[in-house]
């Protein structure tokens, strides 16, 4: 009897382990370190693409907050200070997955 109890319960932790970490999976991440290389990068090419798509002549300032998630890639969700427009921050969703070449710019709001 208390080999079945010990058996359920190890059995109901596992499930529940599972069921978080399933939840969790897709979900949102502070990026810690905002001003890591690849980061930047990631920021710069969001300008860049943007620049190009609305012909605008931003310029990165600096990093502001940054999100990642992971799914079948990663995305990253940056807020962005820039100089020469009309706003002075800027939302990118970019798309990258790397061992395919593909990076791309989803999404960029004004605030």
């Amino acid at each position: 009897m208390k080999r079945q109890v010990l058996a359920l319960s190890l059995l109901f932790i596992a499930v529940t382990v599972v069921v978080i970490d399933a939840a969790l999976v897709g979900g949102w991440s502070p990026i810690e370190d905002l001003k890591d290389k690849h980061v930047v990068e990631i920021a710069e090419f969001a300008v860049a693409e943007h620049n190009k798509e609305v012909k605008s002549n931003l310029k990165l300032e600096s990093i502001v907050k940054g999100e990642s998630q992971v799914v079948s890639g990663t995305n990253y969700r940056l807020v962005l200070a820039v100089t020469g427009g009309a706003y002075a921050k800027y939302q990118a969703v970019v798309y990258e997955k790397p061992w395919e070449a593909i990076e791309e710019l989803d999404v960029v709001c004004t605030f």
